[in-house]
C-alpha cells in the first residue's frame, strides 16, 4: 500500500477530510508498527508537544537520526527539501525508527519534602541516589529514556550517581543545567535571590545554561555559583565534607560567626535570637551539631564552647557574654 504520510500529519493538527481518515486507518491496520506509530501521534496530539518540537533544530535532529536508520533498511527515501508537512511527518516516521523518547509527552513525577520534615533519600530506578532537602522538590521521569536520564530541581539536593557511559544524567534549575555521568554533587537552588550554588563531591561534571550551552567543567572540591541577575559564574575551592553535611540530619560549622550560627537556628526553631553585642555575634564557632538536638540542648553546646550564658523566654532567646 502506497501511503501519503502527510496525512498523519493533517491528522495532527486536525485537518483531516473523511475520505483521508478512512486511509490513515487502513494504514494504520496494517502492522503493529503501524499501529504503535498511530497511537503515539494520538498521545502526541493530545499533549500539544508537537507545536513546542516542530523547529528548526528539533527538525534537522530527527532528519539525521532518521535517514540513518532508514539509509540502512532501504525502506524510505528521503529529501531534504521538504514542505512543511513532511517535516512533521518526519518526526512522527522517525518514532518507530529513533524511538518515542524523542518528542512524548513529558510524564513525571514530582516529589516534594515540606519544611520541617527531614532530609528525604529517593533511590532511582539506574541506582542512583538523591537525598532532597527540606523545602525543596523533584521531577522525575515515570521512566529514563534510553540514552538519557532527566531531573529537574527546585531547593537543595545531594546526588550520588550511578555511573552510566551509555546514558548521561542531565539536572535541570531554572537557571543553569548540569550534566554528569557518574559522580556526586550538590546543588542548592535560592529562587529569592536566583542563584544557584553546585558543589562537586567527586569525578565531573559540566555546567550549561539554560539554552544549554556549555559553560564550564567542574573539578571536585570546587563550588561554582551562579547569580541570574548577574548572569555570572564564580568559582571558589570548599571543604566539601561541610557543604554536604545537610543530608546527614547534621550542621557542620566551620569557623562560623556566632551570628551566623543563631541566623540557621532562629529558622529550624521558629524563635528569635538575641545576642548581647555585635562582637559577640562576630565570635567564631567550630562544630557540628544534629539537626535532631533541642535547641537548649544546642546553647549548652554553644555555652561550653564558649564563655557565653543565655535564657529562653518562650520564643525569645537572649545569649550574651557569660560575666566573671
Amino acid at each position: 500500500m502506497d501511503f501519503d504520510y502527510r496525512l498523519l500529519a493533517k491528522y495532527l493538527i486536525d485537518t483531516l477530510s473523511p475520505e483521508e481518515m478512512v486511509k490513515v486507518q487502513e494504514w494504520r491496520a496494517l502492522s503493529i508498527d503501524n499501529e504503535d506509530v498511530f497511537s503515539k501521534l494520538v498521545e502526541l496530539r493530545i499533549s500539544g508537544k508537537f507545536t513546542q518540537y516542530n523547529t528548526s533544530e528539533h527538525i534537522e535532529k530527527a532528519l539525521e537520526k532518521l535517514n540513518a536508520k532508514i539509509n540502512s533498511r532501504r525502506r524510505f527515501q528521503i529529501f531534504r527539501s521538504v514542505m512543511r508537512y513532511a517535516a512533521v511527518i518526519l518526526l512522527l516516521v522517525s518514532f518507530s525508527y529513533v524511538g518515542w523518547d524523542y518528542l512524548r509527552p513529558d510524564n513525571y513525577v514530582t516529589i516534594t519534602v515540606k519544611q520541617g520534615e527531614d532530609v528525604k533519600k529517593i533511590m532511582l530506578a539506574d541506582g542512583s541516589a538523591v537525598w532532597l532537602k527540606a523545602g525543596s522538590s523533584l521531577k522525575i521521569p515515570e521512566a529514563f529514556a534510553e540514552n538519557s536520564r532527566k531531573l529537574s530541581l527546585q531547593g537543595e539536593a545531594f546526588f550520588d550517581v550511578a555511573k552510566n557511559a551509555q546514558s548521561p544524567l542531565y539536572v535541570s534549575t531554572n537557571y543553569v543545567n548540569i550534566k554528569v555521568l557518574g559522580t556526586a554533587f550538590n546543588v542548592k537552588t535560592d529562587e529569592k535571590h536566583q542563584n544557584v550554588e553546585t558543589v562537586l563531591a567527586r569525578g565531573k561534571v559540566a555546567l550549561f545554561d539554560k539554552q544549554w550551552k556549555a559553560v564550564l567543567d567542574m573539578s571536585p572540591g570546587e563550588k561554582v555559583t551562579y547569580n541570574n541577575h548577574k548572569n555570572e559564574y564564580t568559582t571558589e575551592i570548599v571543604d566539601v565534607n561541610i557543604c554536604t553535611a545537610w543530608r546527614l540530619n547534621q550542621f557542620v560549622f566551620e569557623n562560623v560567626t556566632l551570628r551566623e550560627i543563631v541566623n540557621q537556628l532562629s529558622v529550624k526553631f521558629n524563635v528569635n535570637i538575641n545576642l548581647e553585642s555585635s562582637k559577640l555575634a562576630q565570635r567564631k564557632f567550630r562544630c557540628v551539631i544534629n539537626e535532631d538536638e533541642s535547641l537548649p540542648d544546642i546553647l549548652k553546646h554553644l555555652n561550653f564552647l564558649a564563655p557565653i550564658e543565655y535564657r529562653i523566654e518562650g520564643n525569645e532567646v537572649f545569649i550574651y557574654e557569660h560575666k566573671i
